[in-house]
């Protein structure tokens, strides 16, 4: 199992997609990214496109914008809880001085939770945001959780 301490943030590069799409695949079978949308996420935000790596295994990724959008972040499962995911934003929140914002599945209870541990405050609702779900918006000012 990899060790926080032994993972780096750095920027996604081409070779990555593969791993990124299993991820993906895992992370949200219902609303999956295609390759294409990533490369386009890579070529629109090549300095806001971070992956977590830890050895040769990419274990999680964050793709922001330095308005503080989050446009997608997730973590596989065997690496969530050990602090990967909060590596993975206090990156973005460094980035984005004036704080971060994203949108969530309003059931994905395990997100909201991670989410609101960081000191994030849900602030808004899409309806029908999801196909089959609505979105919850959170936000956090520029201030670094704890």
């Amino acid at each position: 199992m990899a060790e926080k301490h032994l993972a780096k943030t750095r920027k996604f590069k081409a070779e990555d997609i593969n791993q990124i799409l299993e991820i993906e695949k895992q992370a949200f079978p219902k609303t999956v990214f295609s390759k294409a949308t990533l490369l386009n996420y890579a070529d629109r935000l090549p300095d806001t496109f971070i992956v977590v790596q830890s050895g040769k295994d990419i274990v999680g990724y964050i793709i922001f914008d330095l308005t503080g959008h989050i446009y997608s972040t997730v973590v596989k499962k065997p690496y969530r809880r050990k602090g990967f995911g909060k590596m993975l934003f206090m990156y973005a929140l460094r980035c984005a001085k004036k704080g971060l914002w994203l949108e969530v599945r309003s059931e994905n209870r395990e997100a909201i939770e991670f989410y609101k541990r960081l000191g994030m405050k849900i602030v808004g609702e899409i309806p029908n945001y999801y196909v089959d779900d609505h979105a919850l918006i959170m936000r956090l000012e520029n201030s670094i959780p704890p």
